[in-house]
């Protein structure tokens, strides 16, 4: 981490943006290895979604350790050990600190900003540390995960404190700053508040990156997972300075993810407050059962193909951002990763690759383990 570690700290120009304005990005990077980044860059895509996890990096109210390892869901494969839990990833780090195994925050921010691979980045936050969690919504059930919890009362503030922690942190790096993730999921399982308090908890820190004085410091939010104009409306703080809307687009339909496409790009043309919107996860498998999230297609990568094109041909669509370059469901017939659980590619990178991206020749074999 040394020889990259000016880059977090020294001032320096713009973050850079994805070419044109348009990203055509990708979520997660599988093991946080320089080949993940390099099949990424390789493959077409020219930006990565990655998130830091609040809980994670500041487990002390006020001292948030940004060089702590943590593991997130595309750090972790099969089973190995047979305990009944997901083992990292071999090679994956460890240390016999609290931290544990994982990647710190430097880790991940810096492996997409490194050369020759770098990245526009989109940094997501999410997930409550323990010191600030309250009391769940009167409409959520009684057990939610921790992580979903607003803060509680007399800690409003905190989680704009360390937004604006992460944009002066990274805010030569990271070129936009996505606030939580799917805070409409059903059971409030990824958050346990009220409508009012993602407003007021968790939106009101768009400000915060506007004043660390990132640049561009864009603000992605409030990436809904059940997508229409009236849920945009409800979840919406007007009066923040979002710059992206954003939401997921997970069906078991090619046709119904294109007409969801088209409706928003509807929408959004017709209500002048919407500054355009990013579809920031989405997935495909080939033949997997009907519960597998993602479009299902017969052919990998058509099916993703066709939505990026429809992204790309309307307006307001500025940009996806597929799920996710690793393989991360525990059921083998699901097929929504470009790594298989062997940490071999998949087809399906190819064909994103030369369909949609126009590459005639790839850096990489289109199948398989290794170079």
């Amino acid at each position: 981490m040394v020889a990259v570690w000016p880059l977090l700290v020294a001032a320096g120009p713009p973050a850079p943006m994805p070419p044109g304005g348009f990203a055509g990005g990708i979520t997660g990077l599988p093991r946080a290895l320089d080949g993940a980044v390099g099949d990424v860059r390789g493959g077409g895509f020219n930006a990565v979604r990655i998130f830091l996890r609040w809980d994670k990096i500041e487990t002390a109210e006020g001292t948030p350790d940004w060089t702590c390892k943590y593991l997130t869901r595309t750090d972790v494969g099969p089973d190995r050990t047979r305990d009944g839990a997901p083992n990292p990833w071999p090679g994956t780090p460890c240390s016999a600190t609290p931290c544990g195994c994982g990647y710190s925050a430097d880790d991940r921010v810096t492996l997409a900003a490194r050369d020759p691979h770098r990245l526009p980045i989109l940094l997501t936050i999410v997930g409550t540390p323990a010191w600030a969690r309250g009391r769940p919504a009167p409409s959520c059930p009684t057990e939610v995960p921790g992580v979903a919890l607003p803060p509680r009362r007399g800690k409003e503030a905190v989680f704009g404190n360390f937004v604006a922690a992460v944009a002066r942190r990274y805010g030569t790096i990271a070129y936009a700053f996505e606030l939580w993730n799917e805070p409409d999921l059903d059971a409030c399982v990824a958050w346990a508040g009220t409508r009012e308090q993602y407003k007021d908890m968790i939106l009101s820190a768009a400000n915060a990156v506007k004043t660390a004085g990132a640049a561009p410091g864009l603000v992605v939010a409030p990436t809904l997972e059940n997508p229409s104009g009236a849920s945009m409306d409800a979840w919406m703080d007007w009066s923040q300075p979002v710059d992206v809307l954003s939401f997921n687009l997970y069906t078991t339909d090619v046709a119904a993810a294109l007409a969801k496409i088209d409706e928003m790009n509807a929408w959004c043309r017709a209500n002048p407050r919407c500054p355009g919107f990013y579809i920031t996860e989405f997935g495909a498998q080939r033949d997997g059962a009907s519960h597998c999230p993602g479009p299902r297609t017969n052919s990998p990568g058509a099916g993703d193909v066709a939505i990026m094109r429809r992204c790309r041909k309307r307006g307001r669509c500025d940009g996806f951002f597929l799920y996710a370059l690793s393989d991360q469901n525990p059921h083998v017939e699901c097929d929504r990763g470009l790594l298989d659980a062997n940490g071999c590619r998949k087809r399906r990178l190819c064909t994103i690759a030369r369909r949609f991206f126009g590459l005639t020749a790839l850096p990489f074999a289109c199948a398989g383990c290794g170079p």
